[in-house]
């Protein structure tokens, strides 16, 4: 089918992060792209903590360099007051699994957002700031319409192939096609104002978030440039009742009065901005996406800002939505509601993982930071896994273990954390995780076979994945098969590595890597 040169292959809705990462990378992908943004750059917006996991999507987009040299703060761990004793205790992105960095950024929205934005135009995308779009509709022809006012008050209209909606919380096409789910258990609100001078910590702790409790809810402390932090509570919706009369300034400063560790770090600071108040309620929507359109960031779904997931999950979901829609757009011969199910899948999974771990941590103010560590390892899906980096791993952002993301990648590099962790497995230092580099395995016959979607450059690539005996999904790559074939019960995992470093003239660490997950995944099993 023939389409006329005015259509755009995709129209965005939104210029924030989700709408700048998926339209960066379509247009990278060599698609027409028009994004419409309804404020004018740069704008106010709140979210200033950036996980670890987003680094990687920025690198992806060409502006990690650009957040190096315009000097945004780095954020290298987080730091707690939470639990069933006042002690602070800090987590470090560094020792979390499988992450290319280790560390995240501070950053002030109004200006990230039109970095992300601007970067976008050098990328090609089209882009009209002061367009708020107002209707749409999903056309039978495979072209939809949008329509909207421009700063004017003219009426414009646009046509695309596809729609992303990146809207935010208005869900522009979720909200009128689909149901919102609020969450009965996390309708909180947040109340924040930034300060000037408030006390950091020294050297590589400078820059990481704190996060104390008090009897009532939580507060952020997010050191931002120029000396300005940005200290925010979120509570309970009802507090906003509660305290009407007295007014939401005077609930603050008793708020604050009632977390001594945080008002020690603002003694002799100064506030130099109004009380912001807005509503943190929790919701998902029941669909994500449909023929013609795609949701990303918060018109499909929000959670709780405990773990400061926002622009992660936008960004996250900007990625896997804009390979999606190219593979729909340049690959009609497959399965259009098959690409559609494992956008949606994955993305729910995501949300899913970090609601768990919220839950969990709103539930248990009298809990141990080694209880959250163990819940946490149950949400992640590597066997074995060290409790407290399973926890780092989750508020990190880590993706790259996915079998989505890693099957079809040319050279996986090994952080130099896990890389020192296999390094000492097979010298005989330590067992790892379930690993005696000198007993013979064999493959388990506890193994099947599933085939699935994943990510090759810019397109969702049919492939097949191993179910292991603990139920993950592990991708199944010609380095994978080889060595399953070579453990026939007579070779250690130390043997192994070494026939399969010669078989495929590959470098020692990532086959020692891949032989370690083998055996804690339970593909490999120890033999008498």
């Amino acid at each position: 089918m023939s389409i006329a040169s005015d259509v755009y292959d995709v129209v965005v809705i939104g210029g924030g992060p989700g709408g700048t990462m998926s339209g960066t990378l379509l247009a990278d992908f060599g698609k027409k792209v028009l994004i419409l943004e309804a404020a004018k750059f740069p704008r106010y917006h709140i979210g200033e903590s950036l996980l670890s996991g987003t680094a990687d999507l920025m690198k992806r987009i060409g502006v990690l360099d650009r957040m190096e040299r315009d000097g945004y703060i780095k954020k290298n761990g987080v730091e707690w007051v939470w639990g069933e004793d006042r002690q602070p205790w800090t987590v470090y992105f560094k020792d979390a699994l499988a992450m290319p960095y280790d560390y995240g950024y501070q950053v002030e929205r109004d200006k990230f957002d039109e970095l992300l934005l601007d970067n976008a135009r050098e990328y090609g995308v089209e882009v009209r700031e002061e367009h708020r779009v107002t209707g749409f509709e999903i056309g039978t022809d495979g072209v939809s319409t949008v329509t909207g006012q421009d700063a004017a008050g003219t009426t414009f209209t646009v046509r695309g192939r596809w729609i992303v909606d990146a809207s935010g919380q208005g869900g522009m096409v979720t909200k009128k096609l689909h149901n919102q789910e609020w969450d009965p258990y996390l309708k909180n609100l947040a109340v924040w104002t930034y300060w000037t001078d408030a006390k950091r910590p020294e050297g590589f702790d400078a820059g990481n978030t704190f996060l104390p409790t008090f009897d009532e809810g939580w507060w952020w402390f997010i050191p931002l440039r120029d000396g300005r932090t940005s200290v925010g509570m979120v509570v309970d919706s009802k507090v906003l009742h509660e305290h009407r009369d007295g007014g939401m300034e005077a609930y603050y400063a008793q708020c604050l009065a009632k977390t001594p560790e945080l008002a020690q770090r603002l003694d002799g600071a100064t506030r130099d901005e109004k009380l912001h108040v807005a509503r943190d309620w929790s919701y998902i929507y029941d669909r994500f996406a449909g023929d013609g359109y795609i949701a990303v960031g918060d018109a499909a779904c929000f959670i709780d800002p405990l773990f400061s997931t926002g622009v992660h999950l936008a960004m996250l979901s900007g990625f896997l939505a804009a390979v999606s829609v190219n593979t729909i757009l340049d690959k009609p011969d497959m399965d259009r509601a098959e690409i559609l199910s494992f956008y949606e899948t994955e993305y729910r999974k995501e949300f899913a993982r970090l609601r768990a771990q919220v839950y969990f941590l709103y539930g248990g103010h009298g809990g141990s930071k080694d209880s959250y560590f163990w819940h946490a390892r149950k949400q992640f899906d590597v066997p074995g896994i060290d409790p407290e980096k399973a926890f780092i791993s989750l508020i990190a952002g880590a993706f790259a273990h996915r079998s989505w993301y890693s099957r079809y990648l040319k050279q996986l590099e090994v952080p130099e954390t896990l890389r020192t962790t296999i390094e000492q497995i097979f010298d005989g230092k330590t067992t790892g995780i379930n690993v005696d580099p000198h007993q013979p395995v064999a493959t388990s016959s506890e193994i099947s076979y599933i085939d699935d979607l994943a990510i090759d450059g810019a397109y969702l690539r049919r492939g097949r994945s191993l179910v292991t005996p603990v139920g993950a999904a592990l991708p199944v790559t010609p380095q994978l098969e080889q060595l399953l074939a070579l453990a026939d019960g007579t070779k250690s995992s130390a043997e192994l590595v070494e026939e399969l470093v010669r078989a495929t003239d590959a470098a020692h660490e990532p086959v020692r890597s891949l032989v370690h997950e083998a055996v804690s995944y339970g593909l490999l099993t120890p033999t008498a």
